[in-house]
């Protein structure tokens, strides 16, 4: 509930603002549209036959509705192509200049739209020209000298007509003709408005004729050309096809390739095979070099000094070599007896290489133990036994590296060749594909011929267009609402938005939500009011209630103790702290006030280190002791002071900012005392004021209206006098016998 009060008294500060800047943009469409005109709106049926119509391509299946469809949007999409409406505004604008008089309307030509079109034309730079080109003899020689003049150009007037923004004869008014199709069947509604009846009228009239014979061009003037291109590329991909395949049995012979992907197969499990081998032998590899480093960081000075000597080094790099040749025999396996024997007398030679080691390691160790406590001979033994893997581990990885890069030759004989033979096959394949779809394609044609051949266009003109008498109604009456609901709404919304990530506290609900603490008490802005002085004596009497709930088990000899905070200077602390020390004089309460750089230095050894509040001053048997500290941000509160206080009050300005900052040293505050500190909102609103004192002056009927529908006090009134009513008609009991 806070929260929606919060939103509306933020929604009724701005209100002004939000009213004045909806009736500033609606002022604005309302003078935009004042001269605004509907159109007028033109209507035409085309008959396409395109599901209904017969010819060899039909069978006994039905129609085929995907590919009516297709027929259908072909059209559509030939009536808005670009060519056709370049075409319409060609002509339309023949149409007027040669029909059209300046003196009256004729041949459904308005007298608005040819001085319009005439005086555009005549004003432009090269306007005499353009008027020379008029034929009032003939639509279609002025059409055709109009096509001669036009030239790519941004000077040329009639290239720019149709690609500026012309209202009449460019591609942007054009392509808002609509064009639909009339459920399933083989009617399409062509529509178009315009300002302007007989444009709105030629155009229509215009783009039917002009589509009608189009479309029978395409449909029986590139027939034979599409059966000849068809024929020449059969021809063509034909020869292509025969020479990319004696290429590539030529590519096989040259290179010995028999079946090039048995062969890659075969290769690619022999890598797989050694990756496996790599992965295990890299792993061993790893983990011995770990382990053996492991047991020389556990090993004392001495037992390292040991592992030095000459004679222990010689027999270590004999059981190395004889490790790798071993490591070599196994990984390279071969079906040999000699291999075989030969592998043995190595690990016999190796079995007792290692034993000499161990002989001449324990010669060498005096003591048993370490000092940390570990046997020595553990350790050597443990030692030389991960030498030796890691020995081992190394040459299986070094032969392996060998192998691989033996098999990488291969990899790098085959990789171009299969490459290269892909690359032929696709081209085979993509020929083939090619001349497979070029002979349906061809097969397609010749079928299509015949049909059109046997069938006659079947385009016709079912619903010839109408002139229009009368403009359609405007939206401008819409167009206001709307843009009134949708200013009122985005500037709403704005507000709204400044509400929810602005940080500036304002009020108790903001800075509740803001600081997270909870609001003990409000005071007042500092100007001049008729109320002021009360507003101030209100809620210092309110807020003095507040803070004597927390004056509980007083120490003998002690005063209660009020600490003021604040995160900034400018809280104003003094202000309230004098209005309290007042207020309590005035009902005989002994008050002292503490206040920083008068009565104790923040700054100082006694201040910094003080444990008690009796270290800063003379106890002279008050009740009340007031001490208003510096702010968080200049200096650190010595948390003794802060436990000694029945209450720690810290005032914020509503209208202060909450940053970052302070909330840290916020977060720093609760450190100390433990808990959140109470709050007092200084400079708060009245209406923020009244939701801790009540009611303020001046008690009119309207503020008390405005106050109960602040607090949602909406049926206090009726209640009150249903009660009311109630409790009159039991007072006044009226029976039979006493009107008797």
């Amino acid at each position: 509930m806070d929260y929606i009060l919060y939103l509306l008294r933020a929604l009724y500060r701005k209100f002004w603002w939000i009213m004045l800047g909806t009736a500033l943009v609606t002022a604005f469409i309302i003078y935009k549209t004042k001269g605004m005109q509907g159109n007028y709106n033109v209507e035409a049926t085309l008959y396409t036959g395109v599901v209904s119509g017969y010819g060899i391509e039909e069978n006994n299946a039905g129609v085929n509705w995907a590919i009516a469809q297709n027929a259908i949007d072909n059209i559509i999409n030939i009536i808005e192509s670009e060519n056709t409406l370049e075409r319409v505004s060609m002509r339309l604008f023949a149409r007027v200049l040669v029909k059209g008089s300046p003196d009256k309307n004729q041949n459904e030509i308005t007298v608005a739209c040819y001085n319009y079109t005439y005086n555009h034309m005549k004003n432009s730079p090269k306007g005499k020209e353009l008027v020379a080109l008029i034929d009032k003899s003939s639509e279609d020689k002025t059409m055709e000298n109009f096509i001669k003049y036009k030239k790519p150009n941004e000077n040329n007037y009639i290239y720019g007509l149709f690609h500026y923004n012309h209202p009449y004869y460019s591609y942007n008014a054009l392509k808002k003709i609509q064009v639909g199709r009339l459920g399933s069947s083989d009617l399409l509604k062509i529509n178009y408005a315009s300002s302007d009846p007989g444009i709105a009228y030629n155009t229509i009239e215009i783009l039917m004729k002009e589509f009608v014979n189009e479309y029978r061009i395409l449909r029986y003037g590139e027939t034979d050309k599409v059966i000849e291109y068809f024929r020449s590329e059969l021809n063509r991909i034909g020869k292509e096809l025969t020479n990319h395949e004696d290429d590539l049995t030529k590519y096989n012979v040259d290179n010995r390739i028999i079946n090039y992907y048995d062969e890659t197969k075969e290769i690619a499990a022999i890598n797989k095979e050694f990756e496996l081998r790599e992965q295990d032998v890299l792993f061993a590899y790893n983990s011995s070099k770990a382990m053996l480093e492991e047991l020389e960081r556990q090993m004392d000075s001495n037992t390292k000094q040991a592992l030095t000597s000459l004679n222990l080094i010689d027999k270590l790099r004999k059981a190395s070599n004889l490790t790798g040749k071993i490591a070599e025999m196994e990984t390279i396996s071969k079906n040999d007896t000699n291999s075989d024997e030969q592998l043995k007398e190595y690990k016999n030679d190796l079995k007792q290489a290692r034993k000499e080691l161990s002989d001449i390691s324990n010669q060498y160790i005096g003591e048993k133990y370490t000092r940390t406590g570990l046997v020595r001979t553990n350790i050597i033994e443990q030692w030389l036994d991960q030498t030796l893997l890691y020995e081992k581990a190394k040459a299986e990885y070094e032969i392996v590296k060998k192998s691989r890069n033996d098999l990488k030759d291969k990899y790098i004989f085959y990789a171009p060749v299969g490459t290269t033979i892909k690359r032929k096959e696709r081209v085979i394949s993509f020929s083939e594909q090619s001349y497979l779809t070029n002979l349906q394609s061809y097969n397609e044609a010749l079928m299509r011929k015949k049909n059109l051949e046997m069938t006659s266009a079947a385009l016709k003109v079912l619903n010839p267009p109408g002139y229009p008498l009368s403009p359609s109604s405007t939206n401008r009456k819409k167009i206001v609402i709307m843009t009134c609901i949708i200013s009122f709404l985005i500037l709403t919304s704005f507000f709204l938005l400044i509400e929810f990530i602005d940080r500036t506290l304002r009020d108790s609900v903001r800075t509740r939500k803001l600081t997270g603490c909870p609001i003990l008490g409000g005071f007042p802005k500092n100007k001049q009011s008729a109320y002021n002085k009360t507003y101030e004596a209100i809620s210092t009497h309110s807020l003095s209630n507040s803070i004597f709930r927390f004056f509980t088990n007083r120490e003998k000899g002690n005063p209660y103790v009020l600490n003021l905070l604040s995160v900034c200077e400018d809280e104003e602390k003094a202000h309230i702290a004098k209005c309290l020390a007042e207020y309590w004089k005035s009902i005989g309460i002994n008050v002292r006030r503490l206040t920083n750089d008068v009565d104790f230095e923040s700054g100082s050894s006694q201040y910094l280190l003080a444990n008690s509040i009796n270290e800063l001053y003379t106890h002279a048997n008050e009740d009340i002791l007031i001490v208003e500290h510096p702010a968080l941000s200049q200096t650190n509160i010595p948390t003794p002071l802060l436990c000694d206080a029945q209450l720690n009050l810290m005032i914020v300005s509503a209208n202060y900012g909450w940053k970052t900052i302070d909330k840290i040293l916020l977060q720093r505050l609760e450190i100390q005392i433990g808990n959140k500190p109470y709050l007092c909102l200084n400079r708060a609103p009245r209406y923020d004021l009244e939701n801790f004192t009540g009611m303020l002056p001046p008690y009119t009927p309207l503020r008390q209206l405005l106050y109960r529908l602040s607090q949602f006090i909406l049926t206090e009134n009726f209640i009150q006098w249903k009660n009311t009513w109630k409790k009159k008609r039991q007072s006044v009991p009226v029976t039979e016998e006493e009107d008797d």
